[in-house]
């Protein structure tokens, strides 16, 4: 590979789909909150964040897939070395396998903390922790799992929110 700087798109597609999750909730639930049909443009700022933090969760999917997806048939050996270089520079794996070891690294990883709350990210190692232990996974990539799980857990609950906000619209109150 040349030595061209190449982004961590993964962490930044992650950044922009937590942030637009988050500002997608906060809409929805002001504009649940507001009486009447004055705050009908706060509903429609809500579904074009919930709009883009869908593609970036898309794209941030897309990126975990390539990064820590098996690698295809083609793919040279330098590639490999150029992939695995790039994993542990920038964070991505996780080192420890135990239970209280990775919790630890969790919590003093920048990203996630910046992220996930602290309750979340205990509530998620503990549900994904054994799952992870079984099948062809790799607990290495426990810390991605977990993103991924968030950003599925704010989708959800941003859904539920604009059906009732749809719900509130269409019924004009």
């Amino acid at each position: 590979m040349n030595n061209a700087k190449v982004e961590n798109q993964l962490y930044f597609k992650a950044g922009l789909a937590f942030d637009s999750y988050k500002q997608a909730l906060k809409a929805f639930e002001s504009y649940l909150a507001s009486p009447g049909l004055g705050a009908t443009p706060e509903y429609y700022k809500a579904r074009t964040y919930l709009r883009d933090a869908d593609k970036f969760y898309e794209e941030t999917f897309a990126e975990a897939k390539k990064l820590l997806g098996p690698l295809p048939p083609y793919a040279s050996s330098e590639f490999e070395k150029w992939r695995a270089d790039f994993l542990s520079q920038n964070k991505i794996l996780v080192e420890s396998q135990e239970f209280a070891a990775l919790k630890e690294e969790l919590f003093q990883n920048g990203q996630l903390v910046r992220w996930i709350e602290s309750p979340d990210l205990e509530r998620l190692l503990a549900k994904d922790y054994e799952a992870q232990k079984t099948g062809k996974r790799r607990m290495a990539n426990i810390k991605v799992r977990i993103m991924l799980d968030r950003l599925q857990e704010l989708a959800a609950l941003a859904s539920g929110l604009k059906k009732r906000a749809q719900e509130k619209l269409q019924s004009g109150a």
